[in-house]
């Protein structure tokens, strides 16, 4: 059986088990529970402590991952989505107009803190059980286990810094500014369980070190078999390690690492049929592919994320469709819809709003020839679903996609186009197996790589191969061999995009690359704050649904949630402006 794809077996088991052995730590209570599993004699072998890991990955759901989180962080602070639904604290995420009261800050953070708690828990009984003795070959068992361990703590150490960091990190003065509190061990007493905000700087040495030492225990490591292929692997180490030295301003050694990733591990960009369909449950685990966040098909208590295996994201953002009587009707919740404005940035400029603009013969007609002659970028229908034009499978029949109907907020002047990343395509959401979807989400994925690698040979005096990397990712969006000059290449790091000429990304291959490569992938929000360029993307998206944007630097940080403050008694200070 596979043990990542199928953690919710052991997850409750190594929930309870690890409570457990946090519980018995505390010395003040001093109490004897019989049904409880002492840890003195768990784990008792190494395949109890691979429990433990398979918890730890099972809690990749449960954080920025999360449908109910990743809906409103992932996609909603950068305005990667609009608004269909008025509420359910969409609002004030797309809006950023974010308070320390907000449910979905405290969930974010407690998401992250859970799965470090978690891991450290995990990483404390590994060293008890070395230390204990063991053999030669338990030994490279547990290096493999802890070089995993390792890197999905620095997962999650990573997410909390860029979400609640004081600051962007863009200078060596920024490092000095707060971070996140640090923990590398499990609380041993309730003192313990408060601590500092450390650094910016310290938070990012600490995910660095882990990587570091993560790099030399799974060097070895470079493929796993498919019972084992969503955990962690060598090629996925060195790459968010490379991001790391990055965005902690270590540009050569960035570099140096990403090339390591080029050349050394096998991956591809894959070709443009597959990786149009690689967001939707298909093509997982490809060439491309470096991390994944695995979800598999589970309609046992499927809003429950504690057991459940799969992701509701996909009913968040569901298609709207055309049904038989004209109307449209949605696969799912239908809350979310593509901002107008991104439709503009991949270059699609076609005059035409409403329902009866939309589905006019020529407009459709105009709007085919214009993608067929890839007049506008290839990856705008990558990303999104075009209203009368692409079409979706509903109960065995395949129907036009409609305007996102709307549920609060009037969608009649807005493009409405709908969300395709992460959706379901091929089935009605409501049938077997219901809102249980599987479509992976990626975390690390080889484009990525390519762009942070242009990134660092630009910045360490490289500018012509860095433009080539951003020509290559550029290349397999059109459709065209990766590794050879096309005319549609960048021929300067100034060269005009598809972004309309008053749009800041005009001029700006490497930022408009990214954003067109990873639209909606939850990566955006983080560029937009190391490049501080918060105030320029509130001027070109200017509003959504819900109401006009105003832009202030103290945004650039969520609020730490008010619980923290109120139970963690050595935090310093909240973040500016909240």
């Amino acid at each position: 059986m596979d043990k990542i794809v199928k953690y919710k077996i052991v997850f409750s088991i190594a929930l309870f088990l690890t409570v457990v052995i946090i519980s018995c730590r505390k010395s003040y209570l001093d109490v004897t529970e019989p049904t409880a599993i002492s840890p003195d004699v768990f784990p008792a072998k190494v395949e109890d402590l691979d429990l433990m890991l398979i918890d730890v990955y099972g809690r990749l759901r449960a954080s920025y991952y999360n449908s109910g989180i990743f809906n409103k962080a992932g996609i909603g602070l950068d305005h990667a989505t609009d608004q269909g639904y008025n509420g359910a604290g969409f609002n004030e995420w797309c809006q950023n107009i974010l308070l320390p009261t907000n449910d979905v800050v405290a969930q974010l953070w407690n998401g992250h803190y859970e799965g470090i708690s978690r891991t450290n828990a995990f990483l404390d009984a590994l060293v008890k059980f070395r230390n204990k003795g063991v053999t030669a070959s338990q030994e490279a068992q547990l290096k493999v286990l802890e070089g995993q361990g390792l890197f999905l703590r620095a997962f999650n150490y990573y997410h909390l810094v860029q979400f609640y960091g004081e600051v962007p990190l863009v200078s060596e003065a920024d490092k000095s500014k707060l971070g996140v509190p640090l923990w590398d061990k499990v609380p041993s007493s309730i003192i313990e369980t408060n601590k500092e905000r450390a650094t910016i700087g310290q938070v990012w040495d600490f995910i660095v070190s882990d990587l570091v030492l993560s790099e030399t225990l799974l060097t070895t490591v470079t493929t796993w078999d498919a019972a084992n292929k969503a955990r962690v692997d060598i090629w996925a180490v060195k790459s968010f390690l490379g991001k790391a030295y990055a965005l902690s301003l270590q540009w050569d050694k960035a570099r140096d690492k990403f090339k390591e990733v080029i050349d050394q591990s096998g991956k591809s960009l894959v070709p443009y049929n597959v990786y149009r369909n690689m967001f939707n449950g298909e093509n997982e685990f490809s060439s491309e592919s470096i991390f994944e966040i695995n979800f598999t098909p589970d309609n046992k208590d499927v809003w429950n994320n504690s057991i459940n295996n799969s992701t509701q994201y996909g009913v968040f953002i569901s298609p709207s469709y055309v049904e038989d009587n004209g109307n449209e009707g949605t696969n799912g919740f239908g809350n979310l819809f593509i901002h107008d404005e991104s439709v503009r940035r991949y270059g699609f400029t076609l005059p035409g709003v409403t329902t009866q603009e939309q589905s006019n013969p020529a407009f459709i007609a105009q709007s085919l020839l214009q993608r067929s002659s890839k007049q506008f970028d290839p990856r705008l229908i990558v990303s999104t679903l075009q209203p009368y034009v692409d079409s979706v499978r509903i109960d065995n029949i395949w129907r036009k996609v409609g305007k996102n109907r709307g549920e609060g907020f009037d969608l009649t002047n807005n493009k409405a186009w709908c969300h395709r990343k992460y959706v379901v395509l091929n089935r009605s959401i409501w049938a077997d197996p219901g809102p249980s979807i599987s479509a992976n989400m990626y975390f690390l994925r080889l484009a990525d790589i390519y762009l942070f690698y242009a990134e660092s040979l630009i910045r360490t005096g490289n500018p012509v191969l860095g433009l080539e990397y951003i020509n290559k990712v550029k290349r397999r969006a059109y459709d065209l061999p990766v590794d050879v000059p096309s005319a549609i290449d960048y021929s300067s790091l100034a060269s005009a995009t598809m972004a309309a000429p008053s749009d800041h990304l005009r001029n700006d291959p490497l930022k408009y690359e990214r954003w067109a490569e990873l639209y909606a992938e939850g990566h955006w929000w983080f560029d937009v704050r190391r490049w501080k360029i918060g105030a320029q993307e509130t001027g070109y998206y200017v509003k959504v649904k819900s109401g006009n944007l105003v832009w202030a630097d103290f945004k650039y940080a969520l609020p730490l949630p008010e619980t923290e403050i109120n139970n963690n008694n050595k935090i310093q200070k909240q973040n500016d402006g909240y």
